[in-house]
């Protein structure tokens, strides 16, 4: 399972698992201190580091990607592209509690009881995480091209394949469409599946024509076992693949050039 619906939220397992180490850091620090008369200044800081990593991470990407930007500069600001870089983003949210908490030992007790224990409530779920990704190979459930004949997404193992989950009523993969397409015209080295979720013929026919979108492997999911046999729980999710087939990495939500371009890196490079 790569994603869960929560009502009407659809979440990556990965976002939640962040979500819950913050909470649980933030909620412990608040117990941890809620007898000491500075409490809302520590939590201020917390704050302040969580904010401060958010802007690192996110800097860390545009730097990353920084050609990919080039005349597109409005994306810089579309953070609904998960173009974070983590790690940077964790270090930055040390090196802030560290500064405020310097000279003031009972403090960084703290922090560092609340940050041990948020990390391995991140560490465990992400490691399980990873070892399911591990075990994840191309879907084994057939899907159809616009021909009507079945196809099966095992044979496209060999090369790098990228599966985008869409469809036509979904607003953030109708604007994620000429992204997908530039990405599958410049990397002839990759093979780009465009997956529909649920719709027929004559309405993705329809669609294609009223945007103008040349695409290749357009298949169609109608009972959305592809989608479910991948762990995909909501609209648009695309999965990366390397040659030999094994998930890498997935992305839910609508794909810019940069974060695009920063996943095909990843598969590009895993031989």
């Amino acid at each position: 399972m790569l994603s869960i619906s929560l009502g009407p939220l659809v979440i990556s397992i990965s976002q939640l698992i962040i979500f819950l180490g913050l909470g649980i850091f933030w909620g412990l620090t608040y117990l941890l201190t809620r007898q000491h008369p500075l409490q809302k200044a520590i939590l201020d800081t917390v704050f302040k580091a969580i904010v401060v990593g958010f802007l690192v991470s996110r800097l860390a990407f545009v730097f990353t990607m920084w050609d990919a930007y080039q005349g597109n500069w409005w994306q810089l600001f579309n953070i609904s592209d998960g173009g974070f870089i983590g790690y940077y983003g964790w270090l930055s949210g040390i090196v802030v509690l560290a500064f405020y908490a310097r000279g003031k030992k009972a403090v960084m007790k703290n922090y560092a009881i609340a940050g041990f224990v948020g990390f391995c409530s991140m560490i465990i779920p992400n490691f399980a995480l990873s070892i399911y990704q591990t075990g994840v190979q191309l879907p084994q459930s057939v899907v159809h091209n616009i021909q009507g004949q079945q196809v099966n997404l095992q044979n496209f193992k060999g090369k790098p394949v990228v599966i985008n989950f869409w469809a036509s009523w979904c607003p953030p993969c109708r604007k994620e469409m000429p992204v997908l397409q530039a990405a599958q015209k410049n990397n002839p080295n990759i093979t780009v599946a465009f997956v529909n979720q649920g719709e027929d013929l004559h309405t993705v026919k329809a669609f294609l024509d009223e945007q103008q979108l040349d695409l290749n492997h357009v298949f169609f999911d109608q009972s959305s076992n592809v989608s479910r046999e991948s762990g995909a729980a909501g609209l648009p999710t695309t999965l990366f693949y390397n040659s030999q087939g094994e998930l890498v990495t997935s992305h839910m939500g609508e794909l810019s050039h940069a974060s695009l371009g920063y996943y095909i890196q990843a598969i590009s490079d895993k031989k």
